[in-house]
């Protein structure tokens, strides 16, 4: 959706089973809002559900991932922006 030096806003869609792997973030955050659907997020080793309506953070220097094990699309808007 947008992206410079500074930051990037995307909107994300995952399907049933597809996920964003573990990676992790050295130079910057995520901020992730779930518009529709439910995620399976894992910070640090430590796992969460995140629901419609929700938010999921990952703080610079954390490790993260993401996995729709639902029926239903999972659709994010994600924010991370350069620190």
């Amino acid at each position: 959706m947008y992206m410079d030096n500074n930051i990037k806003i995307t909107k994300s869609v995952l399907e049933k089973g597809w996920s964003i792997g573990e990676h992790t973030h050295k130079t910057s955050s995520e901020i992730i809002y779930i518009i529709s659907g439910t995620a399976k997020c894992t910070l640090n080793g430590k796992e969460e559900i995140v629901h419609k309506g929700e938010c999921h953070y990952c703080p610079k220097d954390s490790t993260h991932s993401i996995v729709n094990e639902e029926d239903e699309d999972l659709i994010m808007f994600d924010v991370v922006p350069e620190q």
